[in-house]
């Protein structure tokens, strides 16, 4: 059995890449890397495995010391 089905946005191939996620919780944003991840091979569409969301909701939660922090500048359209 596949872990992923096809995209439902285009029908393309899903295939299981070591991706960069990010991850929000609680206002707060997350960068998460190395995340086994469903990548549509057409239109880029990602996809989590229950498992996976279930490792990163944990890893989030416990908030152990991250490996690095990075500034992310935040812009207003108006």
């Amino acid at each position: 059995m596949k872990p992923y089905d096809d995209c439902i946005h285009c029908g393309g191939e899903v295939q299981e890449k070591l991706e960069r996620l990010d991850y929000r919780f609680h206002g707060q944003l997350f960068i998460i890397e190395e995340v086994p991840v469903g990548v549509c091979n057409q239109c880029g569409e990602q996809y989590l495995t229950a498992q996976t969301a279930k490792m990163v909701e944990k890893l989030v939660q416990n908030q152990d010391k991250p490996v690095t922090t990075v500034a992310v500048p935040v812009l207003k359209a108006s």
